[in-house]
């Protein structure tokens, strides 16, 4: 499934729904934060599961991804803190914690390269995925670089 960004937001107050990804949406609640509906079924953003969805959003890349956020920031007053407390550092664990190929690492990956910064936890999950019998050359060495970059 592909990310779709919703541009306008769709607001159902209280919670501005900005993305869509097949019949699951992640918007912002005003009071809670950060949220994801699945099956009708709305959620805040608190365990590393909710992420299994959002990994399409590893696909877009994180520039067009926060330059996004930041777009919808400037239109609504409410929303402005929404670009630095999306949980970005649970989607990038869940992607390096639990796959078994190279796809969803590498796309984190992407998203890490294109940080100015790297967390001390997305560090130590990359060190782990350094000895996964899985990892292929390619992501072993991408994984290498950035741990470099730190």
């Amino acid at each position: 499934m592909k990310a779709k960004l919703l541009f306008p937001p769709f607001f159902e107050p209280p919670t501005a729904w900005l993305v869509s990804i097949g019949n699951i949406r992640l918007g912002v609640h005003l009071l809670d934060g950060w949220c994801i509906e699945v099956r009708g079924q709305a959620r805040v953003l608190s365990r590393s599961d909710d992420m299994m969805h959002l990994l399409p959003l590893l696909e877009m890349g994180r520039v067009q991804f926060y330059e996004y956020l930041y777009r919808v920031a400037q239109g609504r007053s409410e929303l402005k803190e929404i670009p630095s407390s999306f949980p970005a550092i649970l989607l990038l664990r869940f992607a390096l914690e639990s796959s078994v190929s190279d796809y969803w690492p590498l796309k984190a990956l992407d998203w890490i390269e294109a940080e100015t910064t790297v967390d001390s936890k997305i560090r130590e999950d990359l060190r782990t995925l350094l000895s996964k019998p899985w990892v292929s050359q390619r992501l072993k060495q991408r994984a290498e670089r950035a741990l470099k970059q730190c």
